[in-house]
């Protein structure tokens, strides 16, 4: 089990983040929110969010916030053959089958395991054999959880266009403020032409490239809503629109409220 701490996690620029691995994987994430990439599946992720990830099921976790995670990692192997044959482990062999798909857990099975997890980083030997099992058997008898991918071999040999999703998203995050940001640029990134590209965001994405801009701005504009007093105009500035009108329209459009109604219902609450 490791404690992992990044200052964020884009990375359009290297060969990515996005990866997979023979290891099951439990990951508890206590501080960031973001982009969360499993699979096939893309959604938002915040803190106190608790996966369980399957063998070799493509992931990685995008963000240009500070990110505080613990990472449970393990194998059937390492215990043997027939250990998992044992009658007591039925259910946790079903939880692990179906965590092929990744499962995300709810907010209340989140709460009652964070302190076991920060429990199994603090433990060694024998007693953190113990805990993870104490661990898997909890999590086994969860009723409440979200599938996040289809069922599907493949997708561990769909690198290539994996990556071209997590390199879309790092781009994005990156460069929202800048009024510069835009398809033909991202698409000398992923060596894609701005028509293919097009077609392969809206295929994965079910948005458009302006609309995954759009979205990302106004959730950044979100939280210096709520985090700090600056004036609205700025905000829209700092978030990448050039034209308040424009931040205003798209902002009541997505949140269903004005930047000044989001912030006095939040600062009301």
């Amino acid at each position: 089990m490791r404690k992992v701490v990044r200052q964020k996690r884009p990375d359009h620029t290297m060969d990515g983040v996005w990866h997979y691995h023979k290891e099951y994987e439990i990951l508890l994430t206590t501080a960031s929110y973001g982009k969360r990439i499993v699979g096939y599946s893309i959604d938002d992720y915040v803190a106190d969010e608790l996966v369980l990830l399957g063998e070799n099921l493509p992931h990685c976790w995008l963000t240009d916030h500070y990110v505080e995670q613990y990472v449970i990692q393990f194998t059937k192997e390492a215990f043997g053959d027939t250990f998992w044959n044992n009658g007591e482990l039925a259910r946790i062999n079903k939880l692990l089958s179906i965590s092929q798909q990744g499962i995300k857990f709810n907010a209340q099975t989140t709460k009652q395991l964070k302190p076991e997890i920060l429990h199994l980083y603090e433990t060694e030997g024998f007693e953190r054999m113990l805990v993870l099992f104490r661990i898997l058997d909890r999590l086994s008898k969860a009723e409440d959880y979200k599938l996040l991918t289809i069922e599907d071999c493949t997708v561990k040999n769909s690198l290539k266009a994996s990556n071209r999703i997590e390199k879309i998203y790092s781009y994005i995050y990156e460069n929202y403020s800048d009024n510069q940001v835009s398809l033909s640029n991202l698409s000398k990134i992923v060596h894609m032409t701005p028509s293919s590209l097009c077609k392969f965001i809206n295929r994965i994405t079910q948005k458009t490239f302006s609309e995954l801009l759009i979205e990302t701005r106004i959730k950044e504009a979100c939280k210096l809503l709520l985090s700090t007093d600056k004036h609205i105009s700025e905000i829209s500035y700092l978030c990448g629109f050039r034209n308040l009108s424009g931040f205003n329209r798209n902002f009541k459009k997505m949140m269903h409220k004005t930047p000044r109604e989001y912030r006095k219902f939040y600062e009301a609450n």
